[in-house]
């Protein structure tokens, strides 16, 4: 018997990897992880070739290669659009009404309708200037985090 290198668990001979010595668990989990981070690279680069259009009421994205339209939202009220791509939020503006799309699908995921504030051409401003390569590795621990909650060790009562 000996301990998995990762996790300090008991392993005998025939539950762990030849190789990197480390146990079926986190041998399971380090692939979980690299699966998560090759989607959220998917994911990025999707949103990479995206170039997102507002006009009238509507919000577009277009393919950045060939110009097609990926998808076009017209559910939102009609005037002149701001657009504000806040990581994996497509801010939008449009007559006062501020909207949260999917930037891959055009879905609406909320909408506030600021009453009382007007309805002029809006600006909007976001922190979340962050590279590429921080995005993804940030989404892939969050999306491994989400499919495997760390295990809290019981405590041994006295």
């Amino acid at each position: 018997m000996a301990a998995c290198p990762k996790c300090g668990e008991p392993t005998w001979f025939g539950n762990r990897d030849l190789l990197s010595g480390v146990c079926e668990k986190c041998r399971e989990k380090e692939a979980q992880t690299a699966a998560a981070a090759a989607e959220v690279r998917i994911r990025v680069s999707r949103i990479d070739q995206l170039i997102f259009v507002g006009l009238k009421g509507y919000a577009l994205a277009l393919d950045r290669d060939t110009g097609e339209i990926v998808w076009s939202n017209n559910k939102m009220r009609s005037g002149y659009v701001t657009l504000l791509l806040d990581g994996d939020r497509l801010i939008v503006s449009t007559n006062g009404y501020m909207y949260c799309l999917d930037p891959l699908t055009g879905r609406i995921l909320w909408h506030n309708p600021l009453s009382g504030y007007g309805t002029a051409p809006t600006s909007v401003i976001s922190v979340r200037g962050q590279s590429s390569q921080t995005l993804i590795q940030q989404a892939a621990e969050a999306e491994a985090a989400k499919r495997h909650p760390p295990q809290v060790p019981h405590a041994g009562g006295m």
